[in-house]
């Protein structure tokens, strides 16, 4: 409860310091673009939220999507491939990938193979990842697809054109489990992303420093200010938690909540955030 009422009060002072910007980036910031998937519209407020499947077994994901197809706060899943047990077994994987979109209903789901380059637990080479990939996407279970942006530069444009093909979003991501890159790297990464044909821009890193933080929200405005694709932005940690929701603020469509455990540092529980973000979010 103090932790709840200590991010409420980071809450109303990052309101006040950012409350005239909106007004401003409404003025110069490009139309950010929707795509309506499973009747939700990404990239149009209010901000999204995402709950992770993070279990190490079949029925540990089912009963998890199960949860999160019955909680009102949550929009989309994301099902932790490399989380699972059997991560390695393709065919297991898609099948069961099935099984959740199929549980899930009309809430999206997004694939993710986190690997160990950005955190996750899964090591892979780019080849394999690319493979895996195809055999994902040969009859897609996902609605959007995770693509690490700093895999092997020919493997990323192919996944990324045959995603497209099969009617699959992409989200290219980066992750740094170490620092915050300056303000103009982070930029450079999500506008990187655009050029490489992603649909969502996604960067996650680590703060040392309460200036980190809005190091990652100012790159957050600027980049909502030269791109039309929705942000997926946040700084990890309990010092970064705060980004989750002010980022709402600062032109980003989408955050990570949690029901029960955690996939990344910093996340909160997604009923508490959506009330958060209905607190600070502009208005449509």
């Amino acid at each position: 409860m103090m932790k709840i009422k200590k991010l409420a009060m980071q809450l109303c002072l990052s309101s006040a310091v950012i409350a005239a910007m909106p007004a401003f980036a409404a003025e110069v910031a490009p139309t950010t673009q929707h795509y309506i998937v499973k009747n939700l519209n990404i990239g149009d407020l209010p901000v999204k939220t995402i709950v992770p499947i993070t279990a190490k077994t079949a029925e540990q994901a089912m009963a998890q999507a199960q949860v999160i197809a019955s909680n009102p706060d949550v929009d989309l899943a994301e099902f932790r491939i490399d989380l699972l047990e059997f991560s390695a077994d393709t065919k297991k994987v898609i099948a069961l990938g099935h099984q959740l979109n199929q549980i899930l209903k009309d809430k999206p789901m997004i694939a993710t193979i986190r690997t160990h380059n950005e955190g996750g637990k899964m090591t892979v080479t780019d080849q394999d990842y690319e493979k895996i990939y195809r055999e994902y996407l040969k009859a897609p279970f996902m609605q959007l697809l995770d693509i690490e942006m700093f895999r092997d530069a020919g493997s990323v444009a192919k996944l990324t054109k045959l995603a497209h093909d099969q009617h699959v979003l992409v989200i290219m991501s980066n992750h740094d489990f170490n620092k915050t890159p300056e303000q103009q790297e982070i930029e450079n990464r999500l506008l990187k992303q655009d050029q490489m044909g992603a649909d969502i821009l996604k960067i996650a890193v680590m703060p040392k420093s309460k200036q980190d933080v809005m190091t990652l929200m100012n790159a957050t405005l600027a980049v909502s200010q030269k791109s039309q694709k929705p942000l997926l932005t946040m700084s990890m940690g309990q010092l970064g938690t705060i980004s989750r929701v002010a980022t709402a603020n600062m032109g980003s469509s989408l955050s990570f909540g949690m029901i029960g455990e955690a996939s990344a540092p910093g996340q909160i529980d997604v009923t508490q955030l959506k009330q958060f973000l209905k607190t600070v979010q502009p208005t449509p």
